[in-house]
């Protein structure tokens, strides 16, 4: 796939799931701004979800920007990958410790 394109797939489906948490997040949120987690555990996961494929996203983008060429490659993917799977594990850590 084209670099370009890539980039440009990567930011809209960014944006478009924060824009559609924001909605998300208004229509649950009650008076005081707040948001009752007993009934919008799975909602949240599946928001959570869709963001770590867009960190998985962002970070195979950001892993393309050194290599030469136009083409988003197999190397480039295993990169972005590894820098995501890094990301994760150290916020895993974090949250134990």
């Amino acid at each position: 796939m084209d670099k370009k394109k890539f980039s440009i797939f990567t930011y809209c489906y960014i944006v478009l799931v924060v824009i559609v948490f924001i909605i998300y997040a208004f229509q649950v949120a009650d008076e005081n701004w707040k948001v009752q987690l007993d009934g919008q555990r799975g909602n949240l996961m599946i928001f959570a979800g869709l963001l770590l494929i867009g960190m998985i996203l962002a970070s195979i983008e950001f892993a393309g920007i050194n290599q030469k060429g136009n083409k988003v490659t197999k190397s480039t993917i295993y990169g972005g990958l590894s820098i995501a799977a890094f990301f994760l594990v150290w916020r895993l850590m974090m949250a134990i410790v």
